[in-house]
């Protein structure tokens, strides 16, 4: 009996030892996993760095209010052309600092990625706690290298945008109210101003607290919460910009289904690329029965934002940027999800275990799925950044008065003309754009910023007007202006050689005072046309369709734009047809003198064909009206 009781009393004593030796494994893969993820965020940031063409738009903010010009785009235009409010002052606090903007924004947003894996870690793992399962640091240390696998996540990190920055708050607000903690508060109040969406979050979780937490004198406390610390800011829009939304949400936004149709193209590729076509909703939804009281908001947030952003019409950038902010929420629940589904119907299965296979193969496909596709989306963005940095670069250089530029992608070269003022033919930063928009039916385009008001802006008179993609009308906007003669008749495409990306860059220049009327051509097939010839020529290379289809719009079209012909002449001369490149560059000239491109193509046959008096009267024009060219 007396070995019988050693027995029983030696048994207590060897379970706690078991546990003593297979809990250092599980600390040591959580503590791993994360050191892993962070290297891997850091290595993966490297090699996506880079700066995206919105980012611009904040630094000339940023940079207006440390030359003391206020918060503007443009000296004495009071308008709210950003969304990232505390962002921007961040910006400014590290200008004033003496630190560059672009390092700033880096910084901040690398931070904050570094404090989204660390979050994502211990939170799948408090939750695995709550939950009693016992094996949380395993299943907590696959979701940090989850989150570091994200392209999109240090995509953004990177970008110079305020994404990741938001994002963080938006967890750390989330993660406080989860556990009861008032610190949600001030989380959530730096979210709020960060991005417009940050009211939104604010606003559910309000609810949440009336539905899941402790009813409504809580709730009342944080409504009131967020009503005394962002009044201030709202007092602030409406005193210094008379609006209480920034003017991008009128820019970007409608109710229609369009917008709708465009929300769920975008959502369904972030399910594709991120959530195995979908399969990913199963154990994410699945996650609301495992979760009790106020855990169950996660997977709850996260389908209440997916469908904010399908209704919305998604992101006009790449690469998932919306869906950023609640990838915390994604991944909690995914892992929690996968950890009920195999108490259920694998019972005894060590659900840290399975969890961290599962998170490790979602992980494997968030890595190389969208892979190409971010690292192509990256390679587009710098050669932008890089074209419209050099089109700054080359204004300046031939044009030293201080003009004025309208153009639809405003980021780098508005930030590399600070002074000058830039008109947004998109509205984001142009009030009577975004509220005021002109419709023309059929004006069909893959932008979705959808918004323009060409009569508007040629009353402006802009100095210059420079399309996204050079001769060819690619946006709403730039189609819209084609369609009016005031455009056609008092505008000539100029040329800027640049040697650095191997190509020219075409931008429209005023010619002076128009006087005449400015009748609008009542077809927008014709422009379309005109779109769709360059884009033959120049991205799928078929000529003789470009040409087909460029005939077509010569003869349909209003018959003073001389594009056509000109488009015409450097496609014969390519095919050295130059008898009918000729004839082309007579027509195109005989409709505008000012016709740069096809003074330049007749100068090039005649030199060919040793017409010296044609060279040179050839030469003769261009010094008068692109002196650049024969530079």
């Amino acid at each position: 009996m007396g070995k019988a009781s050693k027995r029983k009393a030696a048994t207590p004593h060897s379970q706690p030892k078991r546990s003593s030796q297979s809990l250092p494994i599980g600390e040591v893969i959580f503590y791993l996993a994360i050191v892993a993820g962070v290297i891997l965020f850091i290595v993966k940031a490297q090699a996506l760095w880079f700066t995206q063409d919105d980012a611009y738009i904040s630094y000339r903010y940023a940079q207006n209010a440390l030359n003391g010009h206020g918060l503007v785009f443009n000296i004495g235009e009071r308008v709210e052309g950003y969304t990232n409010f505390f962002w921007v002052l961040l910006l400014v606090l590290g200008g004033r600092l003496g630190f560059d903007f672009d390092l700033v924004a880096k910084v901040l947003g690398q931070g904050a990625g570094l404090g989204i894996i660390l979050l994502a870690a211990v939170w799948v793992r408090a939750a695995w706690q709550r939950l009693g399962w016992g094996d949380g640091p395993v299943a907590g240390g696959a979701t940090a290298l989850l989150i570091s696998l994200n392209g999109s996540f240090v995509y953004w990190a990177v970008s110079g945008l305020e994404t990741v920055w938001f994002a963080f708050f938006v967890g750390l607000g989330i993660w406080f109210w989860v556990n009861r903690s008032w610190l949600s508060v001030p989380a959530l109040a730096i979210a709020a101003l960060t991005r417009p969406e940050g009211v939104f979050i604010w606003g559910l979780l309000i609810l949440a607290e009336l539905v899941l937490g402790d009813g409504l004198r809580s709730a009342g406390i944080m409504a009131l919460a967020a009503i005394l610390l962002l009044a201030p800011f709202g007092a602030f829009k409406l005193a210094y910009y008379h609006s209480l939304f920034p003017n991008p949400f009128y820019a970007k936004t409608g109710f229609s289904w369009e917008y709708v149709s465009s929300g769920l193209e975008y959502t369904w590729l972030y399910l594709q690329q991120y959530g195995w076509y979908g399969v990913v909703l199963i154990p994410t939804v699945l996650s609301v029965f495992a979760l009790r009281g106020r855990w169950r908001v996660v997977p709850l947030l996260w389908i209440a934002y997916t469908l904010y952003i399908t209704l919305v019409g998604g992101d006009v950038l790449k690469v998932h940027r919306f869906f950023v902010p609640v990838m915390v929420l994604l991944a909690v629940s995914f892992a929690v999800g996968i950890g009920w589904l195999a108490k259920r119907f694998l019972r005894g299965a060590p659900t840290g275990w399975l969890a961290f296979g599962m998170v490790a193969a979602l992980a494997v496909t968030w890595e190389y799925l969208p892979k190409d596709s971010i690292y192509n989306i990256r390679y587009a963005e710098l050669g932008l950044t890089q074209k419209m940095g050099i089109e700054a670069q080359r204004l300046t250089e031939y044009d030293t008065t201080n003009f004025s530029l309208a153009v639809s992608t405003i980021g780098r070269v508005s930030y590399e003309l600070m002074g000058h003022r830039i008109i947004d033919l998109l509205g984001l930063t142009d009030s009577t754009i975004a509220r005021h928009p002109e419709e023309i039916a059929g004006n069909e385009s893959t932008w979705r910023e959808r918004k323009f008001n060409a009569t508007y802006l040629l009353q402006q008179n802009p100095d210059y007007i420079l399309f996204s993609t050079g001769h060819k009308p690619s946006a709403p906007a730039e189609r819209a202006l084609i369609l009016h003669k005031k455009f056609r008749r008092n505008y000539y495409t100029t040329i800027f050689p640049s040697p650095e990306i191997q190509r020219n860059l075409a931008v429209h220049k005023r010619k002076g005072t128009y006087n005449g009327p400015d009748d609008v051509w009542p077809d927008i097939g014709w422009v379309q046309d005109l779109n769709r010839a360059w884009n033959y020529s120049i991205g799928e290379g078929n000529r003789d369709s470009a040409i087909t289809i460029m005939s077509r719009a010569k003869h349909e079209g209003p018959g003073d734009y001389a594009m056509p012909d000109y488009f015409l002449a450097d496609q014969y001369y390519r095919m050295q047809e130059y008898d009918r490149a000729l004839a082309h560059t007579d027509s195109a000239l005989a409709i505008d003198s000012f016709t740069v491109s096809a003074w330049q193509v007749r100068g090039m046959i005649c030199s060919q064909q040793g017409d010296t008096a044609g060279v040179q009267q050839a030469v003769d024009y261009l010094s008068r009206i692109a002196p650049q060219v024969l530079r």
